[in-house]
């Protein structure tokens, strides 16, 4: 239906509908898109392709056209490529198969390819799209991380993890009442032992690492000085361990400290409150390490009630000029007090960081200001 305004007649459109395109439209689209498109036919050839296509690989049209398209396939996936082209001629579509084509040039890239095959009339609707450089960068990435597990078993291999241990001290009286186990890597590349536990968790070794670290620090526990504990840190993943269990058998439980040191948000708490109401039926406590971090440690603290807060580095460092830290402090050492816990400051590395922190009722401290980590000799 349509209306006339003077000698002309105009087609009414139903509200929102787009003008249809014209052919010349529909072809400029097809030219001048960034993808490979292309026609081609169940008889292995190309029929039509738009100009992405040499842009691409280097080839005039008719390079293309006169050769079955198999022939422009790396070797290596030509099986795979005859397999997909078979599926599509049973009429099932294609969505993102991957194979390599011969530039003009002699490189190979790599196309991801969607297709819709129409049999009645033996034509396949095909879409390219070059992602060189995205399987480069997979590849790279594969290789960083084959790297990084190598790494990570040779350091857990030998002797290349040493534990250290920091002095914890109650405040103000600066009495030794603990001590954190730290690890050292003693291997290259010498790095920060923060590298070393992310590159291990990219390498899906983190676990694996954590325990390895723990065992080597409670093979130490006989030099532990009476009337103290013992702090070690461990993520959820491996307090939900088979092997957390026996790794810190050696130690009376009422003289361990477990550290939670997981940021990421734990999804499912139960399992996790499970695996650390065990470990305080032997007497073992619980820390949240880096409070006030982010929302994590924070739902850490509620969720599982922990008998000390650690008090993340950055709340502490220059908390003597900075009032918005003063008051979080504050805040924190009110929880503890509510849960019936007690706040550790760690990061002291002044004396006027420490002044501050005893001011506010700061339990505990630790840092390079009052001890640097060492062995326990």
């Amino acid at each position: 239906m349509g209306m006339r305004i003077g000698s002309k007649e105009l087609t009414r459109l139903a509200p929102g509908t787009p003008p249809p395109l014209s052919p010349l439209a529909t072809e400029k689209f097809f030219d001048l898109s960034a993808d490979m498109l292309c026609l081609a036919g169940l008889d292995g050839y190309f029929k039509v392709l738009n100009q992405a296509w040499s842009q691409t690989l280097g080839y005039r049209d008719e390079e293309l056209l006169h050769v079955p398209f198999v022939e422009f396939v790396h070797p290596d996936d030509r099986e795979a490529t005859i397999a997909e082209t078979a599926k599509l001629g049973r009429g099932l579509k294609t969505i993102n198969f991957r194979n390599r084509y011969r530039c003009k040039d002699g490189r190979y890239k790599w196309l991801a390819w969607s297709a819709t095959p129409v049999l009645d009339n033996g034509t396949i609707y095909a879409a390219a799209r070059d992602i060189t450089n995205e399987v480069e960068a997979e590849e790279a990435g594969r290789h960083a991380v084959h790297e990084q597990r190598t790494r990570v078993l040779e350091a857990m291999g030998g002797d290349g993890v040493v534990p250290v241990f920091q002095p914890i001290l109650s405040i103000p009286g600066l009495q030794v009442i603990g001590f954190e186990a730290l690890s050292r890597f003693h291997i290259p590349p010498m790095r920060p032992p923060d590298q070393w536990f992310s590159d291990a968790s990219a390498a899906g070794l983190r676990t694996r690492l954590e325990l390895h670290a723990i065992r080597r620090a409670m093979e130490q526990v006989c030099n532990l000085p009476e009337d103290t504990f013992l702090s070690i840190n461990a993520s959820p993943a491996t307090l939900l361990s088979e092997d957390f269990a026996d790794a810190v058998t050696g130690l009376d439980g009422a003289r361990l400290v477990v550290e939670v040191t997981e940021h990421a948000t734990v999804e499912v708490y139960e399992p996790l409150q499970g695996a650390i109401d065990r470990l305080r039926r032997r007497g073992v406590r619980l820390a949240i390490d880096d409070a006030g971090a982010g929302f994590s440690s924070l739902k850490h603290i509620v969720r599982l009630v922990p008998e000390f807060i650690k008090l993340d580095l950055f709340l502490v460092r220059d908390i003597n000029v900075d009032p918005v830290k003063r008051a979080v402090v504050a805040g924190m050492v009110g929880v503890a007090t509510q849960i019936g816990g007690r706040v550790i400051g760690e990061g002291v590395e002044t004396e006027e960081e420490l002044r501050v922190l005893v001011d506010l009722g700061v339990h505990c401290a630790q840092g390079f200001y009052l001890a640097l980590p060492r062995p326990l000799t």
